[in-house]
């Protein structure tokens, strides 16, 4: 598929040799900041985040500041950070925004994830709607811990051709970058298109076929070895939000459609790996949901629970964001998660990998991989439950 950025957008690998030689990588921010993941600095803990590198005038701090936590910075540290004139480079191409008192805002996120770098739209600011010149209303999530889990589980193992549904920002499908015989993404967002080949571009990655479009649809009857997805999963009241969020009131809808299509599209011996939430009524069991979900699928299945909660416990965490508007707003914004999830008899919520491979059988298997660790670990890991199941025969 061709790609549509302009010329001055499609290469970008500059600034991630910039990123790299500014020390801005993973490590850095976690050490920076006492993290694990990304997505361990929100709403509530932004504030502090801020406190702790302020003053640090080193270029790793600033690039942090300004790609990872969104704050303004003198445009002259950022010069000094990524090189001489980067800034005005950056301004032109729409991913910097000059702001007053000679300071600068960037119009995106780059997060680093491993040794790669993922633009996305922005976590605290609100989304920048023509950062890059780009269309599409939309926003583009950024990598979060369920990203990085799913991208854990998978093994690397010979030269696979790739399908990344739902691709977002590219972040599960560029893991294969250096391997993949074929590599393929496709996601319902025009927006999310553009900012995975603006990716791809960003990482050296020069043959990633990013197709718009609504599941499959885009790929006839294209068959792949290895198919991934992070479809939206969240049991949310707003089927109006954006598009990487709801995936109804059991948060399986888009899932249930995924694992129709790889009777289809999923190669002989190919395998599956999604990460997803479902919500559960009362009297319904995992096991009993997901041998739905694969009743007509030619192969055998995993799913390994990563931990469930109640109603009250997912309408906690999706309502932070009316914080912003006080404790009220936010008691009433749990309050409409609540009765929303009791109109649908939802009981609790269930975050799961599912695993499925193509080898003619048809079995299911649920497994806990919720961690217990006392001070050892009591049970194996998530990812070392799948890769002890890949090995079964």
């Amino acid at each position: 598929m061709a790609r549509h950025q302009s010329p001055s957008q499609s290469n970008l690998r500059w600034l991630a040799d910039g990123l790299l030689a500014g020390g801005y990588s993973a490590e850095a921010v976690r050490q920076q900041l006492g993290i694990r993941h990304p997505d361990d600095i929100g709403a509530l803990n932004h504030a502090p985040a801020v406190e702790r590198l302020r003053g640090d005038r080193s270029a790793t701090a600033t690039l942090t500041r300004l790609w990872f936590l969104e704050t303004t910075e003198l445009q002259r540290t950022v010069d000094k950070a990524l090189g001489t004139d980067a800034c005005e480079r950056l301004i032109g191409i729409g991913l910097l925004r000059r702001c007053s008192a000679g300071r600068v805002v960037a119009r995106l996120r780059i997060e680093a994830v491993d040794q790669q770098y993922f633009l996305a739209d922005r976590r605290f600011l609100g989304v920048d709607r023509t950062a890059l010149h780009l269309s599409g209303r939309d926003p583009v999530y950024p990598p979060s811990s369920d990203s990085f889990l799913l991208r854990e589980i998978i093994p690397m193992n010979g030269d696979p051709s790739v399908l990344d549904l739902c691709c977002g920002s590219g972040v599960q499908a560029l893991t294969f970058a250096t391997r993949a015989s074929r590599l393929a993404g496709v996601d319902l967002n025009p927006r999310a298109v553009a900012i995975a080949e603006l990716n791809a571009g960003l990482n050296g990655v020069d043959r990633f076929d990013v197709r718009c479009g609504d599941l499959y649809a885009p790929l006839h009857r294209e068959q792949f070895d290895v198919i991934l997805a992070n479809p939206p999963f969240v049991s949310s009241p707003y089927e109006r939000g954006p598009a990487y969020h709801a995936g109804g009131a059991s948060g399986d809808r888009i899932l249930r459609r995924i694992i129709k299509g790889y009777s289809k599209h999923l190669a002989p011996q190919g395998r599956a790996f999604a990460i997803s939430h479902v919500g559960l009524r009362r009297g319904e069991t995992m096991t009993g949901v997901a041998a739905k979900w694969f009743a007509d699928f030619p192969g055998r299945a995993l799913i390994v629970t990563l931990e469930s909660g109640s109603r009250v416990d997912l309408a906690a965490a999706q309502a932070q964001f009316a914080f912003e508007r006080g404790r009220r707003a936010y008691a009433a914004e749990v309050r409409r998660w609540v009765d929303y999830l009791r109109r649908h008899r939802i009981d609790s919520i269930v975050a799961f990998l599912a695993v499925a491979e193509r080898n003619g059988t048809n079995s299911i298997e649920v497994v806990d991989g919720s961690p217990r660790i006392l001070p050892l670990p009591l049970t194996p890991s998530a990812s070392q439950r799948v890769a002890d199941w890949l090995l079964k025969k």
